[in-house]
């Protein structure tokens, strides 16, 4: 399990939020809010496809009517933040998903190799010249899908657990080892062969605690492939739900059950969480959930409250029903 201490799911601010261009003349502003909304509904739902101007005319004709404020900025750019409880509810209703606030913190780990003896790995100190300019991009593509990134300050405590052979290699146990002290829940690895912010070949790596996915694409396609990908397995659906047993262990004081039972009703999939039955330290909810046992699992396992428990391996009453998820209390 990838970073089993340290690691926690943030909460990511601006989700329901937009910076765009204001056009001149007499629509600009009505224009500016149906472009922010085009960038928003990308970031909630996880799906590029409702990025233009057709979908969100579908799903919202107006988007004046979900803006919560705005703020004029300079250089002509105007900020535009959109009502979260409307806007998923409009989401929910046309059967689209929605990946909640609470997203997976990747630590980005990004090596080049010029194949001339020139070697880096861009680091959280870089902003200024090439590597700036480059973790710039890599963080504006980030920001606008919405997915929490940090970059490693690559010192002599990073250096001491990895080095630019263990990203170039894609090896990842170093890479988790050094990521721990950034509490990250995941890594985004890109391998290069420039510093160049078009770069077109870069080979990418998401590694998540359970699973991970590898392709070659642009330098901003790293943070939005990975945000796809991760919106894949955590985004939710409202009318594909349903009732789902979970019980947790080692909850031994009144305190735990209630942090317990309020990070449960902060999770996004979760809709309702009610204890049905107590054995000793041992609490089994049925929770009414968006999506199924699978999508909570994933929710959950990037959390650090609690650990996943083999079903195998926890005992079940005689005559019980065995429930979907098993896990017990983690957290410190």
């Amino acid at each position: 399990m990838l970073l089993p201490d340290a690691a926690r799911a943030v909460r990511v601010p601006g989700v329901y939020a937009a910076e765009v261009d204001l056009p001149s003349g007499s629509n600009g502003l009505r224009e500016a809010f149906d472009a922010a909304l085009e960038q928003v509904l990308v970031k909630v739902s996880g799906r590029d496809s409702l990025g233009n101007a057709g979908a969100r005319r579908s799903l919202v004709p107006d988007a004046g009517k979900l803006v919560r404020q705005y703020s004029r900025l300079p250089r002509g750019r105007v900020r535009v933040e959109f009502d979260g409880v409307q806007l998923e509810r409009i989401l929910d209703a046309a059967g689209q998903p929605v990946w909640g606030i609470e997203r997976p913190l990747l630590a980005v780990w990004y090596a080049v190799d010029d194949g001339a003896g020139n070697r880096t790995i861009l680091d959280g100190n870089d902003t200024s010249g090439r590597k700036g300019r480059l973790r710039a991009q890599l963080q504006a593509a980030a920001d606008a899908r919405g997915l929490p990134v940090v970059f490693p300050l690559v010192d002599a405590e990073d250096l001491s657990r990895m080095s630019f052979a263990d990203v170039w290699g894609n090896f990842t146990a170093p890479l988790q080892q050094a990521s721990r002290r950034y509490s990250a829940d995941g890594l985004l690895i890109g391998r290069a062969r420039s510093l160049s912010t078009g770069e077109r070949r870069v080979r990418w790596t998401v590694v998540t605690r359970t699973e991970q996915f590898a392709w070659e694409g642009s330098v901003s396609g790293g943070p939005g492939e990975a945000a796809s990908w991760l919106s894949q397995r955590l985004a939710t659906v409202a009318d594909t739900g349903g009732a789902v047993r979970l019980v947790v262990g080692d909850i031994n004081s009144i305190d735990r059950l209630g942090r317990l039972q309020k990070y449960l009703r902060s999770l996004n999939i979760v809709q309702s969480a009610q204890i049905v039955q107590v054995r000793d330290d041992r609490i089994e909810f049925e929770l009414q959930v968006r999506g199924d046992s699978s999508r909570l699992q994933r929710s959950l396992d990037n959390g650090r409250l609690l650990s996943r428990v083999t079903a195998d391996a926890a005992p079940v009453a005689a005559g019980a029903r065995r429930p979907d998820l098993i896990y017990n209390w983690a957290s410190r």
